[in-house]
């Protein structure tokens, strides 16, 4: 029986020291980063069983020791996490020494075949837990991160942001002129806004000037086994302007009716689909949560 599992958010912090010398044995360079999961919004859980999907909440923290730049290994800290919702409480634990698979300036790529459920204060192991499968990855850039693990070979979770973006090219989102989505998820409410960049609309024969950004706000969220479906109607959008595209002003002619949409974070894949001025708006694309992940991997 699988249970799925998300979590979301992200802020990183850095310190470093170093030690060499001309006559003493070469000691690699060694830089500590800490990425916190739970700086911007309250980190979340879905986990669904049998199609009933419940919500947990739950913190994560990254510690990341690079030596050289060239190798680093990763420790992950997870604070209020239920696997089980008739669990009475809530674990904390820690997994350590996770080496990573690809290592570049702002980008990490992490696993582990298992890795031991140690308690997060005492550092002593818990038995009871047995993780494996481990996986993830981390975009400072762009506030990015994902891990994936299973625990006792029943439960698989996955950890992301609560700000979902769809992928652009090269992951660049300081100018891109492709269309794009931002999905902005707030368990507490279970509501939603989609941020929409760089979209024009057809009705008819006429099309619209290019709306640089967009937002949807106020959808009604349910979550599934494999993410989010988001649902609306009769919704007043707001267009931005100003140099940095955050000046929002309503836009009652164009009210959105017949939203619809799922976010699927195991294929991390996305659709939207609305009614507004007339006309349709439809689409799908990938989410940049690390690379592609099929439901094949997850058993599915």
């Amino acid at each position: 029986m699988k249970k799925f599992l998300l979590s979301l958010a992200l802020v990183a912090t850095a310190l470093a020291f170093t030690a060499c010398g001309d006559d003493e044995p070469y000691v690699p360079t060694i830089i500590n980063e800490t990425v916190h999961g739970k700086n911007l919004i309250n980190s979340t859980i879905t986990i669904a069983q049998n199609k009933a999907t419940y919500i947990e909440t739950a913190d994560y923290t990254f510690n990341i020791e690079y030596r050289d730049m060239k190798e680093a290994t990763v420790e992950v800290v997870a604070n209020g996490v239920k696997f089980d919702s008739h669990m009475p409480y809530a674990v904390s634990f820690a997994m350590e020494g996770i080496n990573t698979t690809t290592l570049k300036e702002n980008t990490i790529e992490f696993d582990a075949p298992s890795v031991k459920f140690l308690d997060a204060e005492t550092g002593e192991e818990n038995s009871r837990y047995k993780l494996t499968d481990v996986r993830g990855f981390i975009d400072k850039n762009n506030g990015v991160y994902s891990l994936v693990y299973t625990v006792n070979d029943t439960w698989r979770v996955l950890v992301c942001n609560s700000t979902i973006l769809s992928r652009v090219a090269y992951n660049d989102y300081t100018a891109p002129s492709d269309i794009y989505y931002i999905y902005k998820i707030d368990i507490a409410t279970m509501k939603a806004e989609v941020f929409l960049h760089n979209i024009q609309f057809k009705v008819g024969g006429a099309t619209s000037p290019v709306l640089k950004k967009i937002s949807i706000p106020n959808l009604d969220v349910t979550a599934t086994a494999t993410g989010f479906e988001l649902s609306g109607d009769n919704i007043v959008p707001f267009n931005y302007s100003g140099e940095n595209l955050d000046q929002a002003t309503p836009m009652p002619p164009m009210v959105v009716t017949n939203y619809t949409g799922k976010i699927d974070l195991i294929e991390s894949m996305h659709t939207i689909y609305f009614n507004s001025m007339g006309g349709v708006w439809d689409g799908f694309s990938g989410l940049y949560l690390w690379r592609w992940i099929t439901a094949s991997d997850w058993g599915l």
